[in-house]
């Protein structure tokens, strides 16, 4: 059967693409791995070409790009396409309502991952699939329930080029989930995180709020990435909220906490385990960092963090079972 597939540039993305040609049988006649800020511009300018099947997956919607979204699903609607659309995120519910408006079949599930949405659609008899989105779901909504997540994610998010998304896409399609490549790669990468947890110490700063730690960090060069290194540095300090900042962009992340809360409050969103927003370290502190001076960078980013932390408070996250389809 031709598709076109357009999913989120990340693992969860690949995975979702993955699961969704399991259960069709096929791959898709062509694949884009974009964000959620840059759909709107892709559905714009996509041509059918005599492909009638649109799968859109883990991408969420964007308030200020929703008309110009909306005008472009019309418009493939009205050429003759049947577009199916799977995500995670959190939505307001008129976005779901407006979508099934212009005829998008909408399967929004917020108790899972992308992957794990399409799965349960699709095809949630298939072992493989059922495999690749538990893996998935562990590190994409930080489950960490699933050993295989944290393996794939280093292969997958090994590369970011397109030949690589796509090749781990027809690896996944063939049922195959681990093999000596992949072993080479996650033993590769596992040595180049190791020396990294060394340096990443000098840009850290441990503060408290209110009887919870919170690790701040400025971004460092090289690995490990954030989601692994906010692991290491909760479990080392014993905090309960790690906030990453690289100067355009605030990143946070926890294990029981609703940190969600946070980057809603400075214009962003995510999940509430992992969530992000913009935020512009002014440029007097960039040019310190620039210098080699990382603590006033860190101080400016705590007293932001703590700020938002007390306006929004601490909450608990409860963990929910239901659905929203």
């Amino acid at each position: 059967m031709d598709y076109y597939a357009i999913v989120h540039n990340d693992f969860d993305g690949t995975a979702s693409a993955a699961v969704y040609a399991r259960a069709i049988g096929s791959l898709p006649t062509k694949i884009w791995f974009t964000e959620p800020t840059r759909v709107h511009e892709l559905l714009s300018k996509l041509e059918l070409r005599g492909v009638t099947r649109i799968m859109i997956a883990d991408l969420g919607l964007n308030e200020s790009t929703l008309q110009t979204l909306l005008q472009s699903l019309k418009r493939l609607k009205e050429e003759g396409a049947t577009i199916q659309w799977f995500d995670h995120h959190v939505w307001k519910d008129e976005w779901e309502t407006k979508l099934r408006e212009v005829g998008v079949e909408v399967h929004h599930d917020v108790s899972t991952c992308g992957a794990g949405v399409v799965h349960k659609v699709m095809n949630p008899n298939d072992e493989v699939s059922a495999k690749l989105a538990s893996a998935d779901c562990s590190v994409d909504i930080w489950l960490h329930d699933d050993p295989l997540g944290e393996k794939l994610r280093r292969v997958v998010e090994n590369e970011r080029s397109y030949e690589w998304k796509k090749r781990i896409l027809e690896t996944f399609f063939a049922g195959v989930l681990w093999n000596d490549e992949f072993q080479k790669i996650l033993e590769a990468k596992i040595n180049e995180e190791l020396k990294g947890y060394q340096r990443i110490w000098k840009y850290v700063k441990v503060t408290e709020l209110d009887g919870v730690k919170i690790v701040v960090a400025i971004r460092w060069k090289g690995p490990p990435d954030i989601s692994y290194a906010s692991q290491y540095l909760m479990t080392r300090t014993g905090a309960d909220i790690f906030v990453s900042a690289n100067g355009k962009a605030i990143s946070f992340r926890s294990n029981r906490i609703d940190i969600r809360r946070f980057a809603v409050s400075l214009g962003g969103g995510g999940h509430p385990l992992a969530a992000g927003a913009a935020l512009k370290i002014p440029l007097f502190y960039r040019f310190l960092r620039w210098l080699g001076v990382r603590g006033p960078v860190i101080e400016w980013v705590s007293k932001v963090v703590v700020q938002v932390i007390k306006k929004e408070g601490i909450v608990t996250y409860q963990r929910s079972k239901t659905t929203s389809t």
